[in-house]
């Protein structure tokens, strides 16, 4: 399941792929800083998609990307290069799933 990103203090931005949008609006109407719109141009599948302006203002909370039915959009974050807080790495331990 996807899972929002905690937005906040990161720098972010969004990529939408005009290929695979439908023109749904979903992605409009949850982005909470009103930074996507619909197309006036169709793309090559008949639809108006979805474009991402002002990215200078996205939070990186990752709503837009959540909700498209079309998987069109990827939400990219980095973390804020002022973070004093080590970077710390998680292992996993994989389980044997031979015996399930």
């Amino acid at each position: 399941m996807r899972q929002p990103l905690r937005g906040g203090d990161a720098i972010s931005t969004i990529k939408i792929d005009a290929k695979k949008c439908k023109g749904c609006g979903y992605c409009v109407r949850f982005c909470p800083k009103n930074l996507i719109y619909l197309d006036t141009v169709f793309n090559e599948k008949g639809y108006h998609p979805a474009v991402f302006g002002h990215e200078e203002n996205c939070t990186g909370c990752g709503l837009c990307g959540l909700v498209c039915p079309d998987l069109a959009i990827v939400v990219y974050k980095e973390e804020d290069k002022n973070d004093s807080l080590p970077q710390r790495k998680t292992r996993c331990k994989v389980p044997d799933l031979r015996h399930c």
